[in-house]
């Protein structure tokens, strides 16, 4: 499917389409706005994983949404975009590999999908099976600290 929201908003667009380095800025934004409150409830804690990536919703709707991701873990990730997505709705998640050889088709659940504001939205997808390549092991090599 072609990415149609690009055209339809050209400001979000524009944010994520400035590259890596706009979108970790965006990221970074993100976390300063909306830290996390020290409870932790999720199986297994998820790691600062910033790709660029992309939804494309298993329903007839909407078209594929550019994500950037926040970060990842077995279960899921966290994700910046220019256009909303159903929460509760099933998609695939095109989402390249920690190694960087691939990239990895993961179906997947949104759990949640709220305006920012500037035209972003924040979410989450939960994935439908476990995903071994994006274990702490698997990521912790490959993202850099800063």
């Amino acid at each position: 499917m072609e990415q149609k929201n690009e055209q339809s908003n050209p400001s979000s667009s524009q944010a994520l389409s400035n590259g890596m380095s706009g979108a970790a800025e965006e990221v970074a934004a993100l976390n300063a706005a909306f830290p996390t409150n020290g409870v932790e409830r999720r199986k297994a804690p998820r790691l600062k994983y910033q790709v660029v990536a992309t939804l494309e919703p298993v329903a007839i709707g909407p078209d594929d949404v550019r994500v950037v991701t926040r970060d990842a873990d077995a279960n899921g990730t966290g994700f910046v975009s220019s256009a909303p997505m159903a929460e509760g709705s099933r998609a695939v998640l095109h989402l390249p590999s920690p190694d960087g050889e691939e990239t990895q088709r993961i179906e997947c659940r949104v759990r949640r999908s709220r305006e920012l504001g500037n035209g972003l939205f924040e979410g989450s997808v939960e994935f439908l099976g476990d995903q071994p390549r994006f274990s702490d092991t698997r990521i912790k090599a490959t993202v850099k600290k800063s």
